[in-house]
């Protein structure tokens, strides 16, 4: 029983702490801060609105991110999230369809996280 407990307690000391870790690096796009507002785009229907923000509360050793919402109305959804850009350049495609620093994403299905893009290295800082 002694045995149990031991092995149950070094298992919370080294569980919870690498959860708590994986959880603050596993960032999901709607618990992103705001940021300073850059551009309002409306769709070519005016029923959606793209909004860019600049997040930039690093400093010396954290560059600048771009984070676009989609307004649908009665809700919002980021679906861009660019490190090492300052910049924004919004494209309406289509009604459905927006090309954001050259990422083109359907505003319902697609998000671009750069923390999940294999190729983001090669494109870092075209903006």
């Amino acid at each position: 029983m002694k045995k149990r407990v031991i092995v149950l307690a070094i298992l919370c000391m080294v569980g919870i702490p690498i959860y708590a870790i994986y959880d603050f690096l596993d960032v999901e796009l709607d618990e992103l801060s705001e940021g300073k507002f850059l551009s309002e785009h409306l769709s070519p229907n005016h029923d959606y609105t793209a909004r860019a923000y600049l997040i930039d509360e690093g400093g010396a050793t954290i560059r600048a991110v771009i984070r676009v919402e989609i307004d649908f109305g009665p809700e919002r959804k980021t679906v861009y999230w660019n490190y090492d850009e300052s910049t924004v350049n919004i494209t309406w495609l289509n009604n459905e369809a927006i090309a954001i620093n050259g990422h083109q994403l359907n505003i319902f299905n697609d998000t671009y996280n750069w923390k999940k893009d294999p190729h983001w290295e090669e494109n870092r800082g075209h903006y």
